[in-house]
């Protein structure tokens, strides 16, 4: 039984691992965002006249990729995510007597109350849209 388990949770931290190097590559993209603020910064200093084409098409291009990528990252994180899951289950079903799940669901409870109104936030949205509107 032993030996179960400890494939089921080496799987479990596999998938953890891969979820948090997604989160990893995801907040590299940030380097976007500088470039673009700093060539919105350019454009600022200089006026927006037809010469500016140089700097503003590249920023439209980073900026449907930033987005792109931060999507394509965030079903890559829900899929691993998705995979811990269905992992974690599988433990808990294993050792019923630890209450995994109904501790996780009273946690997640208490974590709607306080804040309520930033849970529906999606933050991959957000950058997705920060970043094509700069």
């Amino acid at each position: 039984m032993a030996d179960g388990i400890d494939v089921l949770l080496e799987l479990w931290r596999e998938q953890r691992d891969a979820d948090r190097q997604t989160e990893n590559q995801r907040a590299t993209l940030t380097i976007i965002i500088v470039v673009v603020a700093a060539g919105l910064g350019f454009i600022a200093r200089t006026g927006l006249r037809p010469s500016m084409l140089v700097v503003t098409l590249p920023m439209m291009v980073l900026g449907f990729y930033g987005a792109f990528a931060c999507l394509k990252f965030h079903e890559r994180c829900a899929f691993h995510v998705g995979q811990a899951r269905g992992l974690r289950k599988k433990i808990a079903e294993q050792f019923p007597d630890l209450n995994i799940e109904a501790t996780l669901k009273a946690s997640s409870a208490r974590q709607r109350e306080r804040f309520p109104r930033l849970r529906g936030i999606r933050s991959y949205a957000a950058l997705s849209v920060w970043i094509i509107v700069s």
